[in-house]
């Protein structure tokens, strides 16, 4: 009877168990599909899975009425936050200025474009000379604590330019072109 009464209670204390590690692991599963992870080319060679927290688009020259206040001289970028969806105007100080959100449809499209998604080195070309010509970056993504600029080039051959592989790049320049648009018309509800 006690080597019955041990072994129901053993196997009690089993079941308990598969049953806690499985609601812990459906959790985990849960905070991770709001995590988007990017291929992102090493020193090596090699490349290693970052997760993207942030994305940085400078030089906002809309025409709203915080932007006309502010000094010229001093250039505002939008912050937007990949889990959360939150848009911050932000001045040189990070003083921010505005906050917007994304809607679900709009976060989810850039969670969606980023996800899996590769920076690559564009190739350069091969001209035998290259003009001083320094074409700053469409948008900054903060991977693991490292900035990342999208398209830009310190000359005109394209050295050091870097972006989204294949056709990720024109995806994510036009949806980045429709958030400088959009961004004063989004509301956090």
């Amino acid at each position: 009877m006690k080597r019955l009464l041990a072994a129901v209670s053993m196997l009690c204390l089993v079941l308990g168990f598969q049953n806690c590690s499985q609601s812990s692991l459906q959790g985990s599963a849960e905070q991770a599909s709001s995590q988007v992870a990017i291929s992102v080319p090493t020193q090596s060679g090699e490349s290693s899975s970052q997760t993207v927290t942030y994305i940085e688009v400078p030089n906002i020259s809309e025409d709203s009425s915080v932007a006309q206040k502010a000094a010229e001289l001093t250039p505002y970028r939008l912050v937007v936050s990949v889990d959360s969806g939150t848009i911050q105007l932000m001045d040189d100080s990070n003083n921010v200025i505005e906050k917007r959100c994304l809607d679900s449809s709009h976060l989810k499209e850039l969670q969606t474009i980023l996800a899996g998604s590769s920076v690559c080195a564009v190739q350069a070309s091969s001209a035998d000379v290259c003009a001083m010509k320094y074409t700053p970056g469409y948008a900054s993504l903060y991977a693991n604590e490292k900035r990342i600029n999208l398209g830009e080039q310190r000359d005109s051959c394209g050295n050091g330019k870097k972006d989204l592989c294949g056709g990720l790049a024109n995806v994510f320049q036009n949806y980045v072109s429709f958030l400088r648009s959009n961004w004063s018309e989004m509301n956090c509800q």
